[in-house]
């Protein structure tokens, strides 16, 4: 466990600003899509944050679980999930062991997290996500790529992992200074995940200020 990023997703996790209420649609997408709402379906959410996506699948009747190196985003979803009457299935742990049994989940989600490793972390969090997912089950992952605007900005520290430097307060990456960050290339991803029986890659990009600038981001939905 990164422990300049621990320290500095619990400052992040302590303010209201740094907590989203809502989940993302694509997220909402992949679960409808893929799960039954039984209250059987066991789903992971791999870096949960202050727990939006927890929440929302929770409150679908998943048997929802998350785990972030994050104890005041741990702390803050578990509060979320008591005053709602949900239940806790949460967990303070890094990404790349994970404390549960193998082929313990139906599926996974993980939004906005693996490119805050570096390589070997990344590579060693995907064979946990193998792990722990059942025969079968699916998983959704969203991460950024070399088309993104931080790309290239700080010291690149490893192949595409740069510690970001921005400089113009208007732009969220000045709320990443500091931190690493891995743009992912496609070709490294399908390799990543090349012991999955199912790989699909696509790609979101959302451009600012009238197309100066983007977010880029590859969508990988798999299944083990």
């Amino acid at each position: 466990m990164n422990l300049n990023m621990k320290k500095k997703w619990e400052t992040l996790h302590s303010q209201s600003r740094f907590r989203p209420k809502y989940p993302a649609e694509i997220v909402v997408q992949f679960i409808f899509r893929n799960f039954k709402r039984d209250g059987k379906i066991k789903v992971l959410d791999l870096g949960c944050g202050t727990g939006r996506h927890v929440y929302f699948m929770a409150n679908e009747n998943i048997d929802a679980y998350g785990v972030d190196i994050s104890e005041s985003g741990i702390n803050y979803t578990k509060k979320l999930l008591q005053e709602n009457g949900l239940q806790d299935n949460l967990k303070v742990s890094s990404v790349d062991q994970l404390p549960f049994d193998n082929n313990y989940f139906d599926g996974l989600i993980s939004y906005g997290v693996l490119y805050y490793c570096k390589n070997e972390e990344i590579k060693k969090a995907v064979d946990e996500i193998y792990r722990v997912l059942k025969p079968t089950g699916k998983g959704l992952l969203f991460v950024r790529n070399e088309k993104d605007y931080r790309y290239g900005d700080g010291e690149e520290i490893e192949k595409n992992t740069f510690m970001i430097k921005e400089d113009d307060e208007s732009k969220c990456a000045f709320n990443e200074n500091g931190m690493i960050m891995h743009f992912f290339e496609k070709e490294e991803l399908v390799k990543l995940f090349s012991k999955f029986s199912s790989v699909q890659i696509d790609e979101i990009i959302e451009t600012h200020e009238n197309g100066q600038y983007c977010d880029a981001n590859f969508v990988v939905d798999f299944t083990k």
